[in-house]
């Protein structure tokens, strides 16, 4: 289908959508468009092909089509997925846009790090990319943008359990502005020590510290004020230095560290 301006293409399937990729020069693929300002002149809808609609449960991850909607997935349930996938579905826009809007959309959103970036990553989700020739499997964090004619064509979220999950968005509820953001945190623990934490701040920019995550490993619970502090201070200067060259609002660092601090506090 045509317009004046824009050239809309169908696909039955994905041999179809690599076919069209190959053959048609500057084709965007789009899912539910929900978040898509300027309309490509060329744009292909993935939303209604069966194959990336798939949801497939296994007993420690989930595979999603990209083309699934949010609303399939809030369907699974809280208790079927991890829960800060939940909440940041949950955050997002209402029911009728959530009806219409992709995980894959959502993700691989051009020039906005969008509300799943930061439980994905935490959850160290990873994405399969499919091309003509290959099918790479990729974690989500090396990836800034779909590869070169590939297609997406699954996202595998690990479902392991955790015994704090934290999920916050920054900024205007159901709108992206310069001071939206995403805060995730995970912890585990046993027998009250820390042996695991996981966090993430996706918005203007992703980050994430495994040095960070890794410094406290083993501390005995409850956490202490002096080791609380030593945490939030060497978060502000990592977080200082990733994005000394970046610019973004300053209310954003201060809610992230009052966010670390929030969480931390969970685990006393």
């Amino acid at each position: 289908m045509a317009t004046d301006k824009h050239s809309i293409f169908t696909a039955k399937s994905i041999n179809d959508i690599l076919y069209q990729l190959k053959t048609v020069n500057n084709l965007q693929l789009i899912g539910g468009a929900t978040y898509i300002k300027d309309f490509p002149e060329k744009a292909l809808s993935v939303r209604n092909i069966p194959e990336l609609q798939e949801i497939d449960k296994h007993e420690r991850f989930i595979d999603f089509g990209p083309a699934v909607s949010l609303n399939r997935i809030l369907h699974l349930g809280r208790n079927a997925i991890p829960s800060i996938l939940y909440d940041s579905i949950l955050s997002m826009s209402n029911h009728a846009v959530r009806n219409m809007a992709t995980i894959g959309g959502n993700i691989m959103a051009k020039d906005k790090r969008l509300s799943l970036v930061a439980p994905l990553t935490v959850l160290e989700s990873t994405l399969k990319f499919k091309t003509q020739k290959t099918t790479d499997v990729i974690p989500i964090t090396k990836v800034d943008s779909v590869p070169a004619n590939a297609v997406l064509v699954s996202i595998r979220i690990p479902t392991d359990e955790w015994n704090v999950e934290i999920f916050k968005r920054l900024g205007p509820s159901y709108k992206i502005t310069n001071e939206s953001a995403s805060f995730c945190f995970l912890a585990k623990t046993e027998k009250n020590l820390l042996i695991n934490l996981k966090l993430c701040f996706a918005g203007p920019f992703i980050f994430q510290s495994k040095e960070l995550e890794s410094k406290f490993l083993g501390v005995r619970l409850p956490l202490s004020q002096s080791v609380i502090h030593d945490f939030i201070t060497i978060a502000s200067r990592e977080f200082d230095e990733y994005a000394k060259d970046i610019q973004y609002e300053p209310i954003l660092k201060q809610q992230f560290l009052n966010l670390i601090a929030y969480s931390l506090h969970e685990l006393t």
